[in-house]
């Protein structure tokens, strides 16, 4: 499924900004289980887990994560033009793992 950046605020020196990526709320519908409380992502040579947050399932269908913003900072997507976030990919790989790639 194609997934988007997501921030919590502007690109600014000296600010820091949580980072994730949106799945949207059709991609929530068809890839995730409302019975999982988080899921494992890929990212490179790493796994880690990420929290599915009540807002998820509703109004907020991001994962939020400081490793989502690292693997992204070290693949050169950060920072990006307001209102152009750089596109991803997110393979559901069975259950509750993913895997994130450009």
């Amino acid at each position: 499924m194609e997934v988007s950046g997501w921030k919590n605020g502007k690109f600014s020196a000296g600010r820091s900004v949580s980072l994730g990526v949106s799945v949207g709320r059709v991609n929530v519908q068809q890839f995730f289980d409302k019975k999982w409380g988080a899921i494992l992502i890929k990212l490179g040579e790493t796994t880690v887990q990420v929290k599915l947050t009540r807002r998820f399932w509703t109004t907020c269908p991001e994962l939020r994560s400081s490793a989502i913003g690292d693997w992204m900072r070290r693949n050169g997507l950060v920072p990006w033009l307001k209102g152009k976030p750089p596109k991803m990919s997110l393979t559901p790989e069975g259950g509750i793992r993913f895997r994130l790639s450009l």
